[in-house]
């Protein structure tokens, strides 16, 4: 009875910060399509500088998923519409079932954007910046 009273707190502790570093884990998805989604809503021809480098570090952090690096990076290369080398890509990800729901908006929407998302895009990209 004397082990429970030391071990119970130990298993407690531990259940905790898993849980923690699980929730952690989904936040750190959910702000990279976020913070995306929120660069794309105020673009206009093409990502500021200071647009740039978050793309940059979104695209070299572990925790983004290969779908959202892809956003990221054909972002980057925005110049008033996508590259034609980045536009197969994002093509690519509105077709995949395993991509996320948010992946699939943000690459239909640059796919179809020319300067700046339209009045309907803004409105459905607000949603995921929430």
């Amino acid at each position: 009875m004397n082990k429970f009273k030391y071990v119970f707190p130990i298993i407690l502790s531990l259940s905790l910060f898993a849980t923690a570093n699980s929730f952690a884990a989904d936040e750190e998805k959910v702000s990279a399509t976020s913070t995306m989604a929120g660069i794309i809503i105020g673009l206009n021809h093409y990502p500021s500088d200071a647009e740039k480098e978050k793309l940059k570090e979104l695209s070299s952090d572990a925790a983004t998923s290969a779908n959202e690096k892809t956003i990221a990076l054909a972002l980057l290369n925005l110049k008033h519409g996508i590259s034609d080398a980045d536009r197969p890509k994002l093509e690519v990800i509105t077709k995949d079932t395993t991509a996320t729901g948010e992946e699939r908006t943000l690459a239909s929407v640059l796919l179809k954007m020319k300067h700046k998302p339209s009045n309907s895009d803004i409105s459905v990209l607000q949603h995921i910046t929430r």
